[in-house]
């Protein structure tokens, strides 16, 4: 666990349509500061995004679209601090404000409440897979300060690991991982994301195979958009050139990983696969990136 403390920085998004609030004279701004917060360590370089929205009349207001306070500031993760290109400044000190971030970084996105998102159909790569996994967080109504306030990201998709062992007709020895693949058959990898409230709208057409990531240990994952899987050919698991398929229907929740163990055996007409069972685990991916 890991604890990043940055400085926001301020949205050049939206130039040429006036912001929801004018900006105060220079000497009497005070910065936004805050701590972003999510379970896995970051490695690398992390692209988030940052709105925010300033309480209008003393109640709160919706996120727009766009030409919000804060329009889908960059914000950047390398090397152990987060960098930004101009601070954010409270509107005053007396005008609270609703904050909502999300990663992987969208650099365009003409609609704040229908933000397209999709999971790579090919996560073998980290860089895929890194790029596949939706984080979101907010804080409502947060008070202006001049001390840091944190602010969380959790997962918003599922995981789905299948761990691929050995039956009958295999050697010791002779199921490696460089000879196994595996994919994930029937889900929808495109989505529309509202970022006040994460809520997940499905593209019904974007049915796809997804190849999944090696563990590096016959195991292999993938993240997918919640959604109900119809009957399908569920897990495809390739075995140097032979194919192993286990058709079956799927609940993938949001913020879930699910783990599959399937066998593979030999038989007389082929290759066969079997079912141990879900290993379903309710775990909360929510967590702290700082500290």
């Amino acid at each position: 666990m890991m604890a990043m403390g940055i400085v926001a920085a301020c949205s050049s998004e939206d130039k040429d349509s006036e912001p929801q609030n004018p900006e105060p004279p220079a000497e009497t701004r005070q910065e936004v500061k805050l701590l972003t917060r999510a379970e896995d360590e970051m490695i690398g370089t992390v692209k988030a995004g940052l709105y925010m929205v300033n309480y209008l009349s003393g109640e709160p207001d919706e996120l727009l679209p766009s030409n919000n306070y804060v329009n889908n500031q960059l914000l950047t993760w390398n090397q152990g601090a987060w960098a930004t290109a101009t601070p954010i400044y409270w509107s005053d000190m007396d005008t609270p404000a609703d904050f909502y971030a999300y990663a992987p970084y969208v650099s365009e996105v003409t609609d704040a409440r229908k933000m397209a998102f999709s999971v790579s159909a090919d996560q073998r790569t980290d860089e895929a897979f890194a790029q596949s996994d939706l984080l979101w967080g907010s804080v409502p109504g947060q008070s202006p300060t001049a001390t840091d306030f944190d602010l969380t990201l959790q997962h918003q998709l599922s995981r789905l690991t299948v761990k691929v062992t050995a039956d009958a007709g295999f050697a010791d020895g002779e199921l490696l991982v460089g000879d196994v693949s595996v994919t994930i058959g029937g889900t929808c990898t495109a989505a529309s994301v509202d970022l006040q409230t994460a809520a997940i709208t499905l593209v019904e057409d974007s049915r796809a195979d997804v190849q999944c990531h090696s563990n590096g240990d016959l195991s292999y994952t993938a993240i997918l958009l919640p959604q109900q899987v119809p009957f399908a050919n569920l897990i495809q698991v390739d075995w140097q050139g032979n194919k192993y398929i286990l058709q079956n229907t799927f609940t993938l929740e949001a913020r879930r990983q699910y783990t599959l163990t399937v066998k593979l055996k030999k038989t007389k007409s082929g290759f066969d696969i079997g079912i141990e069972g879900w290993d379903i685990i309710p775990e909360d991916f929510g967590g702290t990136i700082g500290g």
